[in-house]
């Protein structure tokens, strides 16, 4: 029978195996958790440097604006940058988490669910960090205002939904697809450059660019850029079919997640 005080155990121990990660990540590290910060940051300055100012990108003042100009390179790529680091870091981890956590899976008395939420919620602080930079850049650039804000919540559910989604999907099939992390791995480097983060959306050829909009990673980066770089929603078309999309997709990873939770132990 379900008990609530047993699921309320459950959560407050997927955040404490959660924590106990993160800690021991960087308890050997000399900069420890400043890495958290000093990561995102270094990326973006690399990239910004290469794609901003030797190839000189920038981004139109509108997001639907073919002219260059506007509003510069580094905030735009940021929230690229910011939505890919999300994605990969909890698609990557999730490929192979109940085999790099056999002990738990085989021995462990909790649900294995516990595991998969501990490490989207370890990928979500990773990500949270990475976004209070990215909203710190954006108000001292003055690109965030407050109808930006009010976009910018449900955008975020909705990428958090999708990611939560894929990241349960991944945990399932990963135990019985022995090629899926190394699929992933590929996948996610094409999507860098197949998604409009180091360059704008309106740079593709329109035959291209409304089939760009079938990548998911471009519906995120969209869904996030838009309210914060230019105050104001992604095409009402493309949010309704990514949330259409990610309750499709969740409710595909739940399935089979149900399905295959009972022999996963066997097989790890």
């Amino acid at each position: 029978m379900f008990s609530p005080e047993l699921h309320k155990s459950h959560l407050r121990l997927a955040w404490d195996l959660a924590r106990r990660d993160l800690e021991a990540k960087y308890r050997r590290s000399v900069l420890g958790p400043f890495w958290l910060v000093l990561t995102p940051l270094c990326l973006l300055g690399i990239y910004s440097l290469v794609f901003g100012q030797i190839f000189g990108i920038s981004w139109p003042a509108g997001p639907h604006a073919p002219a260059k100009g506007g509003v510069g390179f580094v905030l735009p790529f940021f929230v690229g940058l910011v939505s890919y680091l999300l994605l990969s870091d909890a698609v990557n981890s999730s490929a192979s988490l109940f085999a790099s956590k056999r002990t738990f899976v085989v021995k462990s008395p909790f649900p294995i669910w516990v595991l998969w939420l501990s490490n989207l919620e370890r990928a979500l602080v990773h990500g949270a960090i990475s976004l209070f930079l990215l909203l710190v850049l954006a108000i001292a650039q003055q690109r965030l205002s407050v109808t930006g804000v009010i976009w910018l919540v449900p955008a975020l559910v909705m990428c958090v939904a999708f990611v939560s989604a894929l990241s349960l999907l991944l945990a399932a099939l990963g135990p019985f697809v022995g090629d899926i992390s190394e699929a992933v791995r590929l996948l996610l480097r094409v999507l860098f450059y197949a998604t409009p983060i180091t360059y704008p959306l309106s740079l593709v050829p329109q035959p291209f660019r409304d089939l760009m909009w079938l990548n998911p990673l471009t519906c995120m980066v969209e869904l996030l850029r838009n309210p914060i770089v230019f105050g104001q929603p992604a095409p009402a078309v493309a949010m309704a079919g990514f949330a259409v999309g990610t309750a499709l997709l969740a409710m595909v990873a739940a399935w089979i997640f149900s399905r295959v939770k009972g022999v996963v132990s066997d097989v790890v």
